[in-house]
């Protein structure tokens, strides 16, 4: 028992390290993420959550499914997708006008509206310092092991700043 409690004590502060800033495992509860996460309603999802590209190479993507902590609930982490970056303007369909990203945030939304608190209706733009990993594959139950697909729903996006910004026809007058 006690080379147990030695190997335990040895590799504890490695694990937690690994998990806080490399990858960790989530168990998502919820459907504000359906159909992409929790599609059967009787078994909860559980994902992979890389955090390398967000804690070490600040490299966010609209698209990303994201962890992150809740604004207003810190000891909470939420499942949303990046709909919009820093600088983008994005169609803000609660109040009805566009909405600018301020620098150093962003915009999230969970894909099933009905059922999500997020950047529309609840939080608006949202800092990026909040957001914790990004989902990769949901790797239980078994018959839903896949990759998590990085999209956004595109009448969202007014206008996307990367150096090319686009305007979308419907919004152009704005």
């Amino acid at each position: 028992m006690g080379g147990f409690l030695r190997q335990l004590v040895y590799w504890l502060p490695a694990g937690i390290a690994l998990t806080d800033t490399v990858v960790s495992v989530l168990l998502v509860d919820g459907q504000s993420m359906w159909p992409t996460l929790n599609e059967d309603p009787y078994f909860a999802d559980l994902v992979l959550v890389e955090k390398i590209s967000y804690k070490w190479n600040h490299k966010y993507q609209r698209g990303d499914v994201a962890v992150l902590w809740a604004p207003d609930q810190p000891h909470q982490q939420l499942v949303k997708r990046i709909i919009a970056l820093e600088h983008d303007i994005v169609w803000d369909s609660d109040r009805g006008k566009p909405t600018k990203i301020p620098q150093g945030q962003c915009w999230l939304e969970g894909d099933n509206p009905e059922a999500s608190g997020d950047s529309r209706n609840m939080y608006g733009p949202v800092h990026l310092g909040l957001l914790e990993g990004r989902v990769t594959h949901v790797i239980w139950p078994p018959w839903r092991i896949s990759s998590v697909r990085r999209w956004y729903p595109a009448d969202r996006l007014i206008v996307e700043d990367s150096g090319g910004a686009r305007a979308l026809k419907d919004h152009e007058g704005i």
